[in-house]
């Protein structure tokens, strides 16, 4: 099985477009489907830790307006590319 990439989320950044979207963490949460816990981890107020990009892509989905676009990199460390919505299909060589 294929590692899953990560980040290092950017706290104060995720904080600050939370805020002004007017979202409350379960807001975001119920919206991605998946537990408080999992975005209070990456807004709270210990050390960062390394995140799952799947995670990072759905947040910053969420967060994004047709006028303002938040993508990956802008809530977190991450330098790959942010259009990519999924992990690319094996190349099957031809027979």
């Amino acid at each position: 099985m294929p590692d899953i990439p990560t980040a290092l989320p950017d706290k104060v950044r995720i904080r600050a477009l939370i805020r002004k979207r007017g979202y409350k963490i379960t807001d975001i949460a119920r919206k991605i489907g998946c537990p408080p816990s999992s975005i209070y981890d990456l807004t709270g107020r210990n050390t960062p830790v390394p995140r799952g990009v799947p995670l990072l892509r759905q947040v910053a989905h969420v967060l994004s307006t047709p006028a303002r676009p938040v993508k990956v990199s802008d809530i977190s460390d991450w330098t790959g590319d942010d259009d990519i919505e999924s992990e690319p299909e094996p190349k099957v060589p031809a027979a």
